[in-house]
């Protein structure tokens, strides 16, 4: 797409909107994430995502930024702040450089991991509008509105002349 991406709507109702840009008056409104402060069983195996997950989640939840449909997203996030700090304390640990079994320098292998897996995350969560200012772009069909009507147009054919 171009551009750049545009405000959620939440800060556009925050902050006014200036420029008198149009708005998307159909953008998706998932349901709000559960009250339960329970964290997923993925995290279970992981204190640091767990601690990450119950810091993000109250700030979210009380920004009104985080719903349902942003729970996969906030899930990545927690897991992939684990892994770096994992990857920083590994590469604490050594150095940036590290020596191969038969002597040569290479970079640590715990430097690109995480930054890799967040890559990916990052690419995937506006695709999918799991993020605040990609959902902004996302139309839903109203009520009355069938989703799937510019399919039953009849498609124009053009024949070939024989000669």
């Amino acid at each position: 797409m171009r551009g750049r991406k545009p405000l959620p709507s939440w800060r556009h109702q925050l902050e006014g909107n200036p420029g008198k840009r149009k708005r998307n008056t159909r953008e998706p409104q998932p349901p709000g994430l559960a009250d339960d402060d329970a964290p997923p069983p993925e995290l279970s195996s992981d204190p640091r995502a767990l601690k990450e997950w119950a810091r993000l989640l109250p700030m979210l939840r009380q920004g009104r930024q985080v719903t349902d449909a942003d729970r996969a997203a906030l899930l990545a996030l927690c897991l992939e702040w684990s892994r770096y700090l994992t990857a920083i304390a590994k590469i604490a640990s050594t150095s940036l450089i590290v020596m191969t079994p038969k002597g040569y320098p290479i970079q640590n292998p715990y430097l690109p991991v995480a930054t890799k897996a967040f890559s990916n995350c990052a690419k995937l969560w506006p695709e999918l509008g799991l993020t605040p200012s990609s959902r902004s772009r996302v139309k839903t069909p109203t009520a009355d509105e069938d989703p799937f009507s510019e399919f039953d147009r009849p498609v124009p054919v053009h024949i070939p002349k024989v000669q």
